[in-house]
Protein backbone atom coordinates (compact mmCIF):
# COMPACT_ATOMS: atom_id res chain seq x y z
CA UNK A 1 0.00 0.00 0.00
CA UNK A 2 1.52 3.23 -0.81
CA UNK A 3 -0.92 4.92 0.59
CA UNK A 4 -4.44 4.78 2.47
CA UNK A 5 -7.57 5.04 0.33
CA UNK A 6 -10.03 3.17 -1.58
CA UNK A 7 -9.71 -0.59 -0.64
CA UNK A 8 -8.76 -2.34 -4.19
CA UNK A 9 -11.43 -4.62 -4.27
CA UNK A 10 -14.04 -1.90 -4.51
CA UNK A 11 -14.51 -2.01 -7.67
CA UNK A 12 -16.56 -5.20 -7.32
CA UNK A 13 -18.48 -3.82 -4.71
CA UNK A 14 -20.18 -0.89 -3.67
CA UNK A 15 -17.74 1.44 -1.79
CA UNK A 16 -20.41 2.34 0.65
CA UNK A 17 -20.25 -1.80 1.70
CA UNK A 18 -17.24 -0.72 2.91
CA UNK A 19 -15.68 0.69 6.30
CA UNK A 20 -11.95 2.23 5.46
CA UNK A 21 -10.08 2.68 8.23
CA UNK A 22 -7.38 2.89 6.53
CA UNK A 23 -6.61 6.69 6.16
CA UNK A 24 -6.42 9.56 8.82
CA UNK A 25 -9.12 11.57 7.72
CA UNK A 26 -12.01 12.71 9.85
CA UNK A 27 -14.84 10.75 8.83
CA UNK A 28 -17.34 13.40 10.50
CA UNK A 29 -16.51 15.99 7.77
CA UNK A 30 -17.34 20.17 7.49
CA UNK A 31 -21.00 20.74 5.82
CA UNK A 32 -20.47 22.29 2.72
CA UNK A 33 -21.89 25.56 2.67
CA UNK A 34 -24.54 26.04 -0.37
CA UNK A 35 -22.27 26.82 -3.60
CA UNK A 36 -24.28 28.69 -6.25
CA UNK A 37 -24.26 28.52 -9.50
CA UNK A 38 -21.32 30.94 -10.04
CA UNK A 39 -19.13 29.34 -7.99
CA UNK A 40 -18.84 26.89 -10.92
CA UNK A 41 -19.04 29.19 -13.25
CA UNK A 42 -17.10 32.23 -12.76
CA UNK A 43 -13.12 32.22 -12.44
CA UNK A 44 -12.23 31.97 -8.67
CA UNK A 45 -11.81 35.63 -7.78
CA UNK A 46 -8.72 37.34 -6.52
CA UNK A 47 -11.27 38.52 -3.43
CA UNK A 48 -11.99 35.08 -2.34
CA UNK A 49 -8.72 33.89 -2.64
CA UNK A 50 -7.38 36.89 -0.12
CA UNK A 51 -9.92 36.01 2.36
CA UNK A 52 -9.16 32.28 2.44
CA UNK A 53 -5.43 33.15 3.13
CA UNK A 54 -6.52 35.50 6.12
CA UNK A 55 -9.07 32.79 7.95
CA UNK A 56 -6.20 30.75 7.12
CA UNK A 57 -3.78 33.03 8.67
CA UNK A 58 -6.03 33.91 11.63
CA UNK A 59 -6.58 29.88 12.17
CA UNK A 60 -3.16 28.46 12.16
CA UNK A 61 -2.04 31.78 14.23
CA UNK A 62 0.36 32.54 11.61
CA UNK A 63 2.59 35.52 12.42
CA UNK A 64 1.99 38.27 10.30
CA UNK A 65 5.68 38.42 9.30
CA UNK A 66 5.81 34.99 7.88
CA UNK A 67 4.88 34.49 4.56
CA UNK A 68 1.69 32.17 3.07
CA UNK A 69 0.47 30.60 0.20
CA UNK A 70 -2.60 28.28 -0.73
CA UNK A 71 -1.67 25.50 -2.75
CA UNK A 72 -3.90 22.53 -4.76
CA UNK A 73 -2.91 20.31 -1.79
CA UNK A 74 0.02 20.00 0.53
CA UNK A 75 1.25 16.85 -2.01
CA UNK A 76 1.73 18.90 -4.41
CA UNK A 77 3.46 20.95 -3.02
CA UNK A 78 5.86 18.22 -1.42
CA UNK A 79 6.73 17.38 -5.11
CA UNK A 80 7.74 20.78 -5.34
CA UNK A 81 10.23 21.77 -2.57
CA UNK A 82 13.06 20.02 -3.63
CA UNK A 83 13.74 22.22 -6.79
CA UNK A 84 12.84 24.88 -4.58
CA UNK A 85 15.12 23.94 -2.15
CA UNK A 86 18.29 21.68 -3.89
CA UNK A 87 20.53 20.00 -1.53
CA UNK A 88 21.09 16.85 0.63
CA UNK A 89 18.33 16.38 2.89
CA UNK A 90 17.51 14.19 6.32
CA UNK A 91 14.13 12.53 7.14
CA UNK A 92 12.70 11.25 10.73
CA UNK A 93 12.25 8.32 9.46
CA UNK A 94 9.70 6.25 9.06
CA UNK A 95 7.03 8.43 7.92
CA UNK A 96 5.21 9.85 5.40
CA UNK A 97 6.73 8.03 2.04
CA UNK A 98 5.67 11.04 -0.38
CA UNK A 99 8.56 13.42 1.60
CA UNK A 100 11.39 10.58 0.32
CA UNK A 101 10.13 9.89 -2.94
CA UNK A 102 9.81 13.51 -4.13
CA UNK A 103 13.21 14.21 -3.12
CA UNK A 104 14.39 11.26 -4.35
CA UNK A 105 13.13 11.54 -7.89
CA UNK A 106 14.54 15.11 -7.97
CA UNK A 107 17.89 13.60 -7.44
CA UNK A 108 18.85 14.86 -4.00
CA UNK A 109 20.87 12.85 -1.66
CA UNK A 110 18.28 11.74 0.70
CA UNK A 111 19.49 10.55 4.20
CA UNK A 112 16.86 8.43 6.71
CA UNK A 113 17.22 9.51 11.04
CA UNK A 114 15.74 7.63 13.62
CA UNK A 115 15.11 10.92 16.15
CA UNK A 116 16.47 15.10 15.49
CA UNK A 117 20.06 15.10 15.30
CA UNK A 118 22.29 17.34 17.12
CA UNK A 119 25.14 19.90 16.69
CA UNK A 120 24.90 22.22 13.54
CA UNK A 121 23.01 20.24 10.26
CA UNK A 122 24.54 20.72 7.00
CA UNK A 123 21.41 19.47 5.29
CA UNK A 124 17.46 20.27 5.15
CA UNK A 125 16.05 18.36 7.66
CA UNK A 126 12.32 17.09 7.29
CA UNK A 127 9.99 16.39 9.95
CA UNK A 128 6.15 15.24 10.06
CA UNK A 129 4.69 16.35 13.44
CA UNK A 130 2.91 14.85 14.67
CA UNK A 131 4.49 11.79 12.92
CA UNK A 132 2.57 9.72 10.49
CA UNK A 133 2.42 6.95 11.55
CA UNK A 134 4.12 7.15 14.61
CA UNK A 135 1.76 9.76 16.06
CA UNK A 136 5.19 10.72 17.43
CA UNK A 137 5.27 14.75 18.73
CA UNK A 138 7.99 16.53 18.52
CA UNK A 139 8.00 20.24 20.58
CA UNK A 140 7.93 23.53 18.92
CA UNK A 141 10.73 24.54 21.15
CA UNK A 142 12.85 21.50 19.74
CA UNK A 143 11.96 22.45 16.59
CA UNK A 144 13.44 25.97 16.56
CA UNK A 145 15.92 25.06 18.36
CA UNK A 146 16.95 22.46 15.17
CA UNK A 147 16.11 25.27 12.66
CA UNK A 148 18.63 27.68 14.33
CA UNK A 149 21.21 25.03 14.41
CA UNK A 150 20.88 24.35 10.14
CA UNK A 151 24.10 25.52 8.26
CA UNK A 152 23.63 28.02 5.80
CA UNK A 153 21.00 27.80 2.89
CA UNK A 154 18.86 24.94 4.77
CA UNK A 155 15.71 24.88 5.90
CA UNK A 156 13.83 22.83 8.63
CA UNK A 157 10.61 21.82 6.89
CA UNK A 158 7.39 20.68 8.87
CA UNK A 159 4.62 18.78 7.68
CA UNK A 160 1.62 19.36 10.33
CA UNK A 161 -0.50 17.58 8.20
CA UNK A 162 -2.33 15.84 11.75
CA UNK A 163 -1.40 19.17 14.25
CA UNK A 164 -5.32 20.21 13.72
CA UNK A 165 -6.33 18.26 16.98
CA UNK A 166 -3.52 19.48 18.63
CA UNK A 167 -3.11 23.81 17.47
CA UNK A 168 -1.45 24.20 20.43
CA UNK A 169 1.82 22.44 19.51
CA UNK A 170 2.29 23.83 16.64
CA UNK A 171 5.51 25.38 15.25
CA UNK A 172 3.95 28.21 12.81
CA UNK A 173 3.22 30.67 16.34
CA UNK A 174 6.72 30.15 17.08
CA UNK A 175 8.28 31.63 13.54
CA UNK A 176 10.87 34.03 13.63
CA UNK A 177 11.83 36.81 10.85
CA UNK A 178 14.64 34.95 9.61
CA UNK A 179 14.32 31.07 10.58
CA UNK A 180 14.90 29.03 8.26
CA UNK A 181 11.19 26.82 8.70
CA UNK A 182 8.54 26.12 6.16
CA UNK A 183 5.80 24.41 7.32
CA UNK A 184 3.05 22.24 5.32
CA UNK A 185 -0.70 22.30 6.13
CA UNK A 186 -3.32 19.88 5.20
CA UNK A 187 -7.10 21.07 4.90
CA UNK A 188 -8.33 17.96 3.97
CA UNK A 189 -7.75 15.47 6.53
CA UNK A 190 -9.33 17.21 9.99
CA UNK A 191 -12.26 18.86 8.15
CA UNK A 192 -12.93 15.62 6.44
CA UNK A 193 -12.43 17.47 2.84
CA UNK A 194 -9.59 15.11 1.49
CA UNK A 195 -11.27 15.70 -2.06
CA UNK A 196 -11.19 19.20 -2.19
CA UNK A 197 -7.36 19.20 -2.47
CA UNK A 198 -6.76 22.32 -0.41
CA UNK A 199 -3.53 23.01 1.37
CA UNK A 200 -1.08 25.82 2.64
CA UNK A 201 2.88 26.67 2.79
CA UNK A 202 3.93 28.69 5.68
CA UNK A 203 7.23 30.48 5.08
CA UNK A 204 9.77 32.30 3.53
CA UNK A 205 7.45 35.05 1.39
CA UNK A 206 10.54 35.24 -1.08
CA UNK A 207 10.44 31.28 -1.62
CA UNK A 208 6.61 31.28 -1.11
CA UNK A 209 6.12 33.27 -4.15
CA UNK A 210 8.29 31.38 -6.31
CA UNK A 211 6.62 28.16 -5.29
CA UNK A 212 3.10 29.93 -5.99
CA UNK A 213 4.29 31.13 -9.34
CA UNK A 214 4.72 27.32 -10.26
CA UNK A 215 0.84 26.92 -9.46
CA UNK A 216 -0.09 29.59 -11.72
CA UNK A 217 -3.26 31.45 -11.87
CA UNK A 218 -6.41 30.26 -10.39
CA UNK A 219 -4.58 27.04 -8.83
CA UNK A 220 -7.60 26.45 -6.02
CA UNK A 221 -11.09 26.23 -7.21
CA UNK A 222 -14.16 28.88 -6.86
CA UNK A 223 -15.47 25.97 -4.64
CA UNK A 224 -12.23 25.17 -2.67
CA UNK A 225 -11.91 28.72 -1.68
CA UNK A 226 -15.17 29.10 -0.58
CA UNK A 227 -15.51 26.06 1.25
CA UNK A 228 -12.16 27.02 2.94
CA UNK A 229 -12.76 30.17 4.08
CA UNK A 230 -16.24 28.81 6.01
CA UNK A 231 -14.46 26.10 7.44
CA UNK A 232 -11.32 27.88 8.40
CA UNK A 233 -13.68 30.28 10.45
CA UNK A 234 -16.20 28.19 12.19
CA UNK A 235 -14.16 28.19 15.27
CA UNK A 236 -17.67 26.90 16.98
CA UNK A 237 -17.53 23.35 14.50
CA UNK A 238 -13.46 23.41 15.11
CA UNK A 239 -13.39 23.35 18.98
CA UNK A 240 -16.83 20.82 19.31
CA UNK A 241 -14.52 18.45 16.63
CA UNK A 242 -11.78 18.68 18.45
CA UNK A 243 -13.68 16.75 21.40
CA UNK A 244 -15.40 14.60 19.30
CA UNK A 245 -12.49 13.52 17.93
CA UNK A 246 -10.99 12.31 21.17
CA UNK A 247 -13.51 10.69 22.11
CA UNK A 248 -14.03 8.46 19.05
CA UNK A 249 -9.80 7.74 19.25
CA UNK A 250 -10.26 6.74 23.21
CA UNK A 251 -13.19 4.37 22.06
CA UNK A 252 -11.09 2.64 19.03
CA UNK A 253 -8.20 2.36 21.26
CA UNK A 254 -9.83 0.62 23.83
CA UNK A 255 -10.90 -1.78 21.35
CA UNK A 256 -7.77 -2.62 19.54
CA UNK A 257 -6.86 -5.99 19.47
CA UNK A 258 -4.25 -8.18 21.89
CA UNK A 259 -1.92 -8.60 21.79
CA UNK A 260 -1.02 -5.34 20.85
CA UNK A 261 2.12 -2.44 21.27
CA UNK A 262 0.86 0.72 20.97
CA UNK A 263 2.66 2.56 18.41
CA UNK A 264 1.45 6.26 18.74
CA UNK A 265 -1.84 7.92 17.97
CA UNK A 266 -3.10 11.25 16.97
CA UNK A 267 -6.80 12.00 16.95
CA UNK A 268 -7.40 11.01 13.86
CA UNK A 269 -5.13 7.63 13.85
CA UNK A 270 -3.80 5.07 16.10
CA UNK A 271 -1.04 2.94 14.99
CA UNK A 272 -0.16 -0.49 16.59
CA UNK A 273 2.21 -3.69 16.49
CA UNK A 274 0.77 -7.15 16.07
CA UNK A 275 2.18 -10.63 15.74
CA UNK A 276 -0.59 -11.61 13.67
CA UNK A 277 -0.82 -8.08 11.70
CA UNK A 278 -0.86 -9.34 8.26
CA UNK A 279 -3.44 -11.94 8.76
CA UNK A 280 -5.33 -9.92 10.71
CA UNK A 281 -5.17 -6.78 7.80
CA UNK A 282 -6.62 -10.15 5.33
CA UNK A 283 -8.94 -11.02 7.84
CA UNK A 284 -10.61 -7.29 7.82
CA UNK A 285 -10.33 -6.55 4.15
CA UNK A 286 -12.65 -10.58 3.93
CA UNK A 287 -15.31 -8.32 6.20
CA UNK A 288 -14.66 -5.18 3.94
CA UNK A 289 -12.79 -3.52 6.61
CA UNK A 290 -9.69 -1.90 5.16
CA UNK A 291 -6.79 -1.20 7.23
CA UNK A 292 -3.19 0.35 6.73
CA UNK A 293 -0.47 -2.02 6.45
CA UNK A 294 3.47 -0.92 6.09
CA UNK A 295 5.76 -3.01 3.84
CA UNK A 296 8.47 -1.85 5.37
CA UNK A 297 7.02 -3.06 8.95
CA UNK A 298 4.85 -6.10 8.34
CA UNK A 299 4.09 -6.63 12.14
CA UNK A 300 2.40 -2.67 12.31
CA UNK A 301 -1.31 -1.94 11.42
CA UNK A 302 -3.06 1.75 11.34
CA UNK A 303 -6.78 2.61 12.06
CA UNK A 304 -8.39 5.42 11.25
CA UNK A 305 -11.68 6.44 12.74
CA UNK A 306 -14.95 4.52 12.25
CA UNK A 307 -17.83 6.86 11.10
CA UNK A 308 -20.41 5.45 13.16
CA UNK A 309 -21.52 3.43 16.13
CA UNK A 310 -22.54 1.01 13.31
CA UNK A 311 -18.97 0.68 11.76
CA UNK A 312 -17.58 0.29 15.59
CA UNK A 313 -19.14 -2.45 15.95
CA UNK A 314 -19.09 -4.33 12.99
CA UNK A 315 -15.07 -3.24 13.65
CA UNK A 316 -14.85 -4.87 17.29
CA UNK A 317 -17.10 -7.70 16.53
CA UNK A 318 -14.84 -8.37 13.55
CA UNK A 319 -11.55 -8.17 15.91
CA UNK A 320 -14.12 -10.57 18.26
CA UNK A 321 -13.79 -13.22 15.54
CA UNK A 322 -10.30 -12.94 14.39
CA UNK A 323 -9.31 -13.83 18.16
CA UNK A 324 -11.29 -16.56 18.27
CA UNK A 325 -10.35 -18.28 15.08
CA UNK A 326 -6.46 -17.46 16.45
CA UNK A 327 -7.24 -18.97 19.27
CA UNK A 328 -8.88 -22.07 17.77
CA UNK A 329 -5.87 -22.26 15.25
Amino acid sequence: MKHGGEPPFANADRLSDWVDLSTGINPHSYTVSKLTSADWERLPSQSAHDELLSAARHYYAIPDFIGAVAVPGTEAAIHQLPDLCPGPIAIIEPTYSSHRAAWAANGSTTYALDDLPSGVVETHLLVVNPNNPTGHLTSPEALVAIAKSLAPGRYLIVDEAFMDCQPEMSVVPYMQDGLPIIVLKSFGKFFGLAGLRLGFVIGNSILLKELSGRFGDWCISGPALKIGCAALSDSQWQTSMRVRLKTDMDRLESLTPQPDQMIGRTDLFLTCRHRNAVALHSFLATRKIWTRSFAYEPSWLRFGLPKSDAEFERFASSLSAFAEQAAGA
